[in-house]
C-alpha cells in the first residue's frame, strides 16, 4: 500500500474514534448515556469540576485531546491539512478554510493535550498551562470547529466514495457541504 494511502486509512480510522468519542460526550451531556460510575449532575460539573468523580470533564478531555492528535503539524503526527491537500487538492478553499479557524488554536491545543489530555502532569503548576486553552477559546468555539472538522472530513471522504462509486448523487452532497464550508468558517471567525 502506497504510504499516502495507508495515512489516509489510518487517519480515517482515528477520525472514527473521534466521532464515537464525540458521540458519548454529547450522549452524557444529554442524558441519553448514564455511565455506571462517575454519574453526576451537569450542574454539580460546573461548580467544581476538578472533583473526583466527574465523568463530563474527563470525556471532554479526552475529545479536545483526541482532536489535536487529527491536526498535529508534527513530521510523525497526523495532520489533516496535509494529508487532505495531497489527497483533494481541488478542494484547497474549504479546506484552508479551515485551516485559518484552527492553526492558531493548534499551540493551545498541543499543551492541553500533554499536560492535561493524554500524557499528565506530576503538579498542578505544570498542569496549568494547559487550562489557558479555555482562557484563549470559548468552548462553543471549540466545539464548532470540531463541527466544521467533523463535516470537512465528511464532505471529502463521501466525494471519494461518490467518486469510486460514480454516483452523482452522492457527489452533488459532498459538494454542498464543500461548498458550505468557506461560509461556515467565516461566520465562526467573527464570533
Amino acid at each position: 500500500m502506497p504510504e499516502a494511502d495507508e495515512e489516509l486509512l489510518l487517519f480515517t480510522r482515528r477520525c472514527l474514534q473521534f466521532h464515537h468519542i464525540w458521540t458519548i460526550y454529547f450522549d452524557l451531556l444529554s442524558g441519553r448515556y448514564v455511565p455506571s460510575v462517575g454519574n453526576t449532575k451537569l450542574e454539580e460539573v460546573e461548580a467544581d469540576w476538578t472533583l473526583p468523580g466527574h465523568m463530563q470533564p474527563t470525556v471532554m478531555m479526552i475529545l479536545y485531546a483526541f482532536f489535536y492528535s487529527l491536526i498535529e503539524n508534527s513530521n510523525d503526527g497526523l495532520d489533516a491539512f496535509r494529508i487532505w491537500k495531497l489527497k483533494f487538492p481541488d478542494e484547497l478553499d474549504a479546506i484552508d478554510a479551515l485551516a485559518k479557524l484552527i492553526v492558531p488554536l493548534r499551540p493551545d491545543l498541543r499543551v492541553f493535550r500533554n499536560r492535561l489530555g493524554f500524557h499528565g502532569s506530576r503538579s498542578q503548576q505544570h498542569e496549568a498551562p494547559g487550562f489557558e486553552l479555555f482562557g484563549n477559546h470559548s468552548g462553543t468555539k471549540m466545539l464548532e470547529v470540531m463541527k466544521i472538522f467533523k463535516l470537512l472530513n465528511a464532505a471529502l471522504l463521501l466525494k471519494d466514495i461518490a467518486q469510486q462509486h460514480n454516483s452523482p448523487e452522492e457527489l452533488a452532497q459532498a459538494r454542498l457541504w464543500l461548498d458550505s464550508i468557506p461560509t461556515r468558517c467565516d461566520e465562526l471567525a467573527k464570533l
